[in-house]
C-alpha cells in the first residue's frame, strides 16, 4: 500500500503505527482515551490510502463491463442528462461516466484528478437527433478504496460544476431512467402580489445551511448586499441572491448549489443592487427535473442580444420533399445557441410543438421521444382549420410578468412555469394569429402536461430575462462554437438551379412544362379532380358520362401544363433580365434569407423576385426535382457533410431535421428578454387558462402588440439591467394592496412538507 497527502502526514501515520505497537492494548486504551491520542487518530485518518495501482486494466471487472453499462445509461437517457455515473465491482475496479461534460472541461483535467490511479480514458459518441451528437467520457480505475472515491467525484464535481457542493453520482446500471412527464404539480400562476405578500409584506425568512440560527428577509439581502443561496426557514422556496455589480464569475459556486437546491424558477425580486431568484426547493427526483446546467447559465448571463430564436427552415428554397417522402429543413439557431444543451432543447421542443399540435402526425425519423398522454385537440390542427400554411411558434408574450414599486425594488412572476406560451399564425407573411382560442386552449395543454422538458425551458427563458433585465453578466469564456460557414452553404446548389431556368431555351421550356405536368396530373391532380366529380354528382344529385370525365381531365392537364409553361417562363425572362449583381443577391438571398441586411424598395424587389422563383419551385414540387437535375437528398447530404466537423468540444446540435407526414408547417421559438411590466398588483391580465385576476387592459404600450409579435420590453431605471431604457410602467406602492382573501397562504401553493434533507 502507498500513502497519499504529504510527507509530513506519511512520517506522522508511521510513527503513530509504530507507536501503537508499542504501547499495546493497554497503551492503546490510555492513548485512545487522551486528547493527545484523540489528535494521533484524527491525524491518522486523514491520511488517504491508494491501493497497488499495479494493475492490468483488460482484466478488470470495470473494463469488461464499461460498454454494456454505457449502452443501458444511454437507453435510459436518450437526450441530454448531464451526471457523473458510478459502477463499484467486487474486484475494487470502478467506473465513471462523465455524461455531457461542459466545454471548459478538459483532458487535462481528468490526468490531474486520476494521476495517482491506474486508469483508461474513452470517449462515446451518442446521436441525438440526425446528425448531432453528445460525447462522454469513460473512465476506468483499475483498484481503489471508497474513500478514494468520494474524492475523485469531490474533485471532478468541482471541475464539471464549479462545485463540489453535494458531490453526488448516479448508479450504474440506473435504476430509473429519465422521465419526460410527470404527475406532481410543476404548472404554477403566481402573482405578483403573493409574491409582495410572502417576501415583502410578511417577511419570508431564510437562512443559509452554514448558519442556520441566523434568519434573514428578501428586504434584509438588499439592505446587506448579500449574495449565496438561502432555504426559507419554513420549508419550500430557495433563494439564490446575486450582486448586480459584479461579474458572475465571482459567484460561480452558488449556481450548482441552486439548481441542485431547486428544482423550478418561479420569479423574483430585485432592488437596484441585488437580484433574488426565488425557487421551488427541490421535490422532484434528479431524474425528474435535472439541475439546470451551469455552462447553460454561463451562457445565459453572457448574451447581450435582447432577441434570441430558434427555428426549422421549412419554407428554404432547398429545403422540402426529398424522392422518399420524407422532409428535410436547415436548423436554425441564434450564433449563442449553436451546439449548446438549451439551443438543442429549443429544437426539441419545437418538433414537439408541431406534432403534439397535429395530433403525433408529424414526425421527427430520428427523436422518437415519447408519445404524451394526450393531445390539446380533437383532430389535427392543420386539418382542423383548413389552412394551406400554418405556423406554429413558442414565445414570451406575457411569460413573465414584473412591477416596479415605490420603495425601489422590482417583483418578477412567471405567468406559467409548465411552459412557453404558444402562438400559432396563418402564414409565415402575415403574422396573423388564427385565434386566441385555439391559443389559449394550446397553452393550457402544453403548460399542465407535466413534460419536464418543456419545463425546463421556461427555466432557461426566466433566467435569461432575469439576467437581461437586471444586468446580470458573465465575461468568460463559454465555449462559443457557432460554425461560420453555415449559412451560406446552400448558395452552389440555389445558384446551380437558378442558372437552369435562366439558360433554358424555348424547347427545352416545352418539354419541361410537359414532363412535370404530367407528373403531378397523374400523382395528384387527378385525384383531386375525381373527388371533386364525385361531390357534384353527390351534391346535385346526377352523372358524369365517360366523354364528360375525359374533356374534364383533358382540359385540366392541358390548363396545368400551359400554366406551368407560363411560369417557367416567366422566371426565366426575369432571371435574364438581372445584372449580375441582382442575380447573385437573388441566389445569396434565396440561399438564406435570414441573411438579407437591406431594407426599402430594393429589398422589396428582392422579396419578390424570391417569391417567384420559390412559388415555381413549389409548382413543380420539390420531390420531382430531380427532373431540372437537382436531388434535394443529395443537396442535404451535402449541408450535413459539411457541417460534420463543425461542432463544441462535447456536443454538436442536429444541423438538419428529417421528418414525415409533414405539410407547410413552420414555425420555432421567438426568446425575448423583455418583460411584460404593469402597473398594478391586482388588475394585470394573465392568459392562457386559470387566472387569479378578472382580465383588465395592462396600461404597458407592449399590451397592445398582437401574441405573435413579443415585447421586447423594457426596463426600469432602478434594474441596472444591459439596456438603458427607463419602464413605460408607473411605479405602484405596495401599500395600496389587495383584498386579503385573494391572496393564498403559500402553504396552499408551495408545500411546507419537511424534507428529509434541505435540499437535494
Amino acid at each position: 500500500m502507498s500513502l497519499h497527502r504529504n510527507w509530513k502526514q506519511v512520517l506522522l501515520y508511521s510513527l503513530l503505527s509504530a507507536a501503537l505497537a508499542v504501547a499495546g492494548v493497554a497503551g492503546l486504551c490510555l492513548i485512545g482515551n487522551s486528547v493527545e491520542g484523540k489528535k494521533w487518530e484524527a491525524a491518522a485518518e486523514d491520511v488517504e490510502l491508494i491501493p497497488d495501482q499495479n494493475v492490468d486494466l483488460a482484466t478488470t471487472q470495470a473494463y469488461l463491463q464499461k460498454d454494456t453499462l454505457y449502452a443501458d445509461f444511454r437507453r435510459n437517457f436518450r437526450f441530454h442528462y448531464q451526471t457523473i455515473g458510478e459502477a463499484v465491482f467486487s474486484d475494487s475496479s470502478c467506473l465513471l461516466l462523465i455524461s455531457e461534460p461542459p466545454p471548459y472541461f478538459n483532458a487535462d483535467t481528468i490526468a490531474q484528478i486520476f494521476s495517482q490511479f491506474t486508469h483508461s480514458v474513452e470517449t462515446r459518441k451518442h446521436p441525438v437527433g440526425y446528425d448531432g451528437k453528445i460525447t462522454d467520457l469513460l473512465i476506468v480505475l483499475g483498484n481503489t478504496t471508497e474513500r478514494n472515491r468520494t474524492r475523485l467525484i469531490k474533485e471532478l464535481s468541482q471541475a464539471i460544476y464549479l462545485s463540489d457542493y453535494k458531490s453526488n453520482v448516479t448508479y450504474l446500471p440506473v435504476e430509473h431512467g429519465r422521465s419526460y412527464f410527470v404527475e406532481d404539480t410543476i404548472d404554477y400562476q403566481i402573482t405578483l402580489y403573493e409574491f409582495n405578500d410572502w417576501f415583502m409584506e410578511k417577511g419570508e425568512e431564510f437562512f443559509q445551511l452554514s448558519d442556520t440560527a441566523r434568519k434573514v428577509t428578501i428586504s434584509d439581502m438588499f439592505e446587506q448586499q448579500l449574495t449565496g443561496v438561502y432555504f426559507s426557514r419554513v420549508p419550500g422556496f430557495v433563494a439564490w441572491a446575486i450582486s448586480k455589480n459584479h461579474d458572475l464569475s465571482e459567484q460561480l459556486n452558488h449556481i450548482r448549489q441552486f439548481t441542485l437546491d431547486a428544482d423550478l424558477v418561479l420569479g423574483g425580486l430585485a432592488d437596484s443592487a441585488t437580484l433574488v431568484i426565488i425557487g421551488r426547493e427541490r421535490q422532484a427526483a434528479l431524474y425528474e427535473l435535472p439541475p439546470l446546467n451551469v455552462e447553460s447559465i454561463l451562457l445565459l448571463a453572457s448574451v447581450t442580444e435582447k432577441e434570441l430564436s430558434q427555428s426549422l427552415d421549412v419554407n428554404d428554397l432547398m429545403a422540402g420533399k426529398m424522392k422518399n417522402g420524407h422532409d428535410w429543413c436547415p436548423t436554425y439557431l441564434s450564433k449563442e445557441l449553436e451546439n449548446t444543451e438549451f439551443g438543442h432543447l429549443l429544437t426539441i421542443t419545437d418538433v414537439l410543438l408541431k406534432d403534439w399540435s397535429e395530433n403525433g402526425t408529424i414526425q421527427e425519423a430520428y427523436y422518437r421521444y415519447p408519445s404524451p398522454p394526450r393531445f390539446p385537440f380533437d383532430r389535427p390542427l392543420f386539418k382542423k382549420l383548413g389552412l394551406n400554411e400554418l405556423v406554429y411558434n413558442w414565445n414570451t408574450w406575457n411569460a413573465m410578468y414584473a412591477i416596479d414599486m415605490d420603495e425601489g425594488f422590482t417583483i418578477y412572476t412567471l405567468n406559467r412555469t409548465g411552459s412557453l406560451p404558444v402562438s400559432y399564425f396563418n402564414s409565415p407573411e402575415r403574422s396573423v394569429s388564427i385565434g386566441y382560442r385555439y391559443e389559449n386552449q394550446a397553452y393550457q395543454y402544453f403548460a399542465t402536461l407535466g413534460n419536464t422538458d418543456l419545463a425546463r425551458v421556461v427555466q432557461y427563458t426566466a433566467l435569461y430575462q432575469l439576467f437581461m433585465d437586471n444586468g446580470v453578466t458573465y465575461s468568460g469564456d463559454v465555449g462559443n462554437a457557432f460554425p461560420q460557414q453555415k449559412p451560406y452553404l446552400l448558395y452552389k446548389p440555389t445558384r446551380n438551379l437558378l442558372d437552369f431556368f435562366k439558360n433554358l431555351n424555348d424547347q427545352q421550356v416545352d418539354w419541361l412544362a410537359d414532363t412535370l405536368s404530367a407528373i403531378n396530373y397523374s400523382s395528384f391532380q387527378k385525384g383531386q379532380v375525381t373527388n371533386a366529380l364525385a361531390k357534384n354528382e353527390k351534391t346535385y344529385q346526377f352523372k358524369y358520362s365517360d366523354q364528360q370525365r375525359k374533356e374534364i381531365y383533358e382540359r385540366v392537364a392541358k390548363d396545368e401544363r400551359n400554366a406551368l409553361r407560363s411560369e417557367i417562363s416567366g422566371v426565366r425572362s426575369m432571371l435574364k433580365a438581372l445584372s449580375d449583381e441582382e442575380y447573385t443577391k437573388l441566389a445569396r438571398y434565396l440561399a438564406y434569407p435570414r441573411g438579407m441586411r437591406q431594407s426599402g424598395s430594393v429589398a422589396y424587389q428582392l422579396v419578390q423576385r424570391a417569391q417567384k422563383v420559390n412559388h415555381l419551385v413549389r409548382r413543380i414540387g420539390k420531390n420531382h426535382l430531380s427532373v431540372v437535375g437537382l436531388d434535394l437528398s443529395t443537396v442535404r447530404n451535402f449541408y450535413v457533410g459539411s457541417l460534420a466537423n463543425a461542432s463544441a468540444k462535447y456536443l454538436k446540435t442536429p444541423s438538419v431535421i428529417v421528418t414525415y407526414n409533414d405539410m407547410l408547417t413552420t414555425g420555432g421559438h421567438n426568446l425575448s428578454s423583455g418583460i411584460t411590466r404593469v402597473n398594478s398588483l391586482t388588475g394585470y391580465k394573465r392568459s392562457g387558462g386559470r387566472g387569479y385576476y378578472a382580465p383588465q387592459q395592462q396600461t404597458t404600450p407592449a399590451a397592445s402588440k398582437p401574441a405573435s409579435q413579443p415585447s421586447s420590453g423594457s426596463k426600469p431605471a432602478t434594474s441596472g439591467g444591459k439596456s438603458s431604457a427607463s419602464s413605460s410602467a408607473k411605479k405602484t406602492s405596495s401599500t395600496s394592496k389587495p383584498p386579503q382573501q385573494n391572496i393564498r397562504p403559500r402553504g396552499e401553493v408551495i408545500s411546507t412538507a419537511a424534507r428529509s434533507q434541505r435540499g437535494y
